[in-house]
């Protein structure tokens, strides 16, 4: 008899996942027959799994393990991209992480509040109806970006578009085995080298920028790791911050001191933080084996009813919001902050600017993996 197919790999293209998110919470602990990985979504042990130092971000066996030598070969130089700075973790966040800060933020404040004001005004001149994802999310987020890259808009474009093939490897599960991927990551990977040396490294004008190319300086971390760290940054963005902001968007009706907390609860962008054992450990009951993967799955952790009473509720003010959107402990996302404050931007933007947007959510189009909410349009009139 054919094992059922774990709700993580359906298609919901045609439906909303959080639903089937919360329905996860049902059973805290599981194990997906198919990979052999413990998946967990109970939000308490997710919060303390995150903080274990028993696990790592960094697989134990290589992914292409059983593949031919000539597929070997193939897929190898991407696998190691996405692992270039995985040893240098410790000292890549020391780098970076004051560059995220609250200190160094505020000054791009404003850019963001005029591109934010200049983009709704521009929906507003359209007479017929925009698409939010294309006329205002990216080049919302391409402005986010260029702000703390020190580049132009068109240039983070072009840096954006040159992942895209990395991004198509990295959303389809089990892409260690699909060639044809490997030949457009492969590709992306190339082009995102030269952009990122062109745009940011060879003439660095913001702080992100002059770190990013000492980083590429220091001989016991180099340019791959910068090239690898700069992608890492402009992906996390993209997508992460188009769902946020359409979260936002549908919800500006409702404000409240929590609502960015709030938004970050629900759309929670990156909904599962994957990690490995590197030890023989126990986990309610279940063994898990060095080198096991375990699926902390944050986005049903954000819709666990004991944390969050009526957890598809969007109550910006109602509830002690203890979401685990960026994760926990040494991995937590690096643009936590960059993120908050965009969003915050946007937010104050749809309240106070001479625009009313109204959104028909029965055009909201997602792709249908569940790893990653990734909103691929949304019909909106402004007036």
């Amino acid at each position: 008899m054919r094992t059922a197919e774990h709700p993580i790999f359906a298609d919901y293209r045609d439906s909303d996942p959080r639903a089937a998110l919360r329905e996860m919470t049902a059973r805290p602990v599981s194990v997906e027959p198919r990979t052999g990985a413990l998946i967990v979504t109970a939000h308490p042990l997710v919060q303390r799994l995150l903080l274990d130092p028993g696990l790592t971000n960094m697989p134990q066996r290589d992914p292409l393990d059983g593949l031919p030598p000539d597929r070997i070969a193939l897929h190898r130089p991407v696998t190691d991209f996405f692992r270039a700075w995985g040893g240098h973790h410790a000292e890549v966040r020391r780098r970076l992480l004051p560059i995220f800060g609250r200190h160094h933020l505020n000054p791009l404040l404003p850019r963001l509040r005029e591109t934010a004001g200049e983009l709704l005004r521009g929906l507003r001149a359209t007479a017929e109806p925009a698409d939010w994802v294309r006329d205002f999310c990216r080049p919302y987020c391409l402005a986010v970006l260029g702000a703390v890259f020190g580049a132009s808009d068109h240039d983070m474009d072009v840096l954006a578009r040159s992942t895209d093939g990395l991004m198509a490897y990295v959303a389809k599960s089990g892409s260690a085995r699909d060639d044809d991927l490997a030949v457009r990551a492969r590709a992306s990977i190339e082009q995102a080298g030269a952009a990122v040396r062109a745009i940011v490294l060879d003439a660095p004008a913001s702080e992100l920028a002059v770190a990013l190319r000492s980083i590429a300086d220091d001989p016991a971390l180099g340019r791959p790791v910068a090239v690898a760290v700069a992608v890492q940054i402009i992906t996390g963005t993209m997508d992460p911050l188009t769902t946020a902001l359409t979260e936002t968007l549908l919800h500006r009706a409702d404000p409240g001191a929590g609502f960015t907390d709030e938004v970050l609860r629900l759309s929670c962008p990156f909904r599962f933080a994957v990690r490995y054992a590197t030890r023989d450990m126990e986990v309610e009951g279940h063994r898990v084996r060095a080198g096991q993967r375990v699926l902390l799955v944050l986005g049903a952790a954000n819709l666990d009813e004991d944390v969050f009473p009526e957890p598809l509720e969007f109550r910006p003010d109602g509830r002690e919001n203890r979401h685990l959107a960026f994760g926990r402990g040494a991995h937590m996302c690096i643009g936590s902050g960059l993120a908050r404050a965009a969003i915050g931007v946007a937010a104050d933007a749809l309240a106070t600017a001479d625009v009313t947007v109204e959104a028909d959510p029965a055009t909201l189009r997602r792709a249908g993996h569940l790893g990653a909410d990734q909103i691929l349009g949304l019909t909106v009139r402004a007036r």
